[in-house]
């Protein structure tokens, strides 16, 4: 394998809330992602969480997961 030189470049930021709609026929738990795209890539996780949390007021639904995402293109020097 030929060791070269990598960088990244960032791309996008979005952030997503996983919610639980209850439970189906079986038992096991309903989710639905919502993702929110066009953050900026410098927002703070703080910022982004508290974002989060003022949508997630709004839900009736319970919030199980917040997760920020940064796509980053890789690139060979």
């Amino acid at each position: 394998m030929i060791n070269m030189a990598v960088t990244s470049q960032s791309k996008s930021t979005k952030f997503k809330i996983v919610y639980s709609l209850g439970l189906d026929k079986d038992g096991k738990e309903v989710k639905k992602t919502k993702t929110y795209s066009n953050l900026k890539h410098n927002a703070s996780n703080e910022d982004v969480y508290a974002v989060a949390s003022s949508l997630i007021g709004l839900q009736s639904n319970t919030a199980l997961e917040v997760a920020k995402l940064n796509e980053s293109e890789l690139i060979s020097e």
